[in-house]
């Protein structure tokens, strides 16, 4: 009983860390698929009004309910494929930073019809054949851990994804 007792405290904490692991796994390739997903609409539109609205709605219906969890999203303005954010943006909160970059929250889902653009409008994007820019769609989250063993503060969990905007064909 006692060897018992040992070996099943080591294995129901092996069985709930696999768990706890195997949930902040499947939430980062949420994010990472968010990301995707949100960068693809965003190249896609370039300098439509609608294009923000459209890469957040993106976002947002990627993640599903682990979309409540988001603490930032940021459509910033790329200088190459490497996508580096601007410095200014890194902590920026909403709209944003003007002429650099675009940040959004959960706040922010659901709000379509009455969209305000951030500080990095889709007007200011160039999608243009020789000189089309890159754009950057960052995606941040804070997942709360299910059992609490591993602690109390919660999980950050963030993805980049950087594409070119597609030039128009005017």
């Amino acid at each position: 009983m006692v060897e018992l007792a040992l070996a099943a405290v080591i294995l129901i904490t092996l069985a709930i860390g696999t768990m706890e692991m195997g949930l902040a796994w499947n939430d980062s390739q949420l994010v990472t698929q968010a990301t995707r997903s949100g960068a693809r609409g965003a190249t896609q539109l370039g300098q439509d009004p609608a294009a923000d609205s459209f890469t957040v709605a993106s976002i947002e219906a990627t993640l599903g309910s682990l979309g409540t969890q988001v603490t930032r999203i940021v459509i910033y303005e790329a200088n190459d494929p490497t996508g580096a954010m601007p410095a200014a943006c890194e902590t920026a909160g909403p709209p944003g930073v003007a002429g650099n970059c675009s940040v959004y929250d959960a706040s922010d889902f659901g709000t379509y019809g009455s969209w305000v653009d951030g500080l990095w409008t889709p007007a200011e994007r160039s999608n243009s054949f020789d000189g089309a820019d890159y754009i950057g769609v960052r995606v941040e989250l804070e997942r709360p851990y299910v059992t609490g063993l591993f602690g109390t503060s919660p999980l950050s969990i963030s993805d980049t994804t950087v594409m070119r905007i597609e030039p128009n064909a005017d």
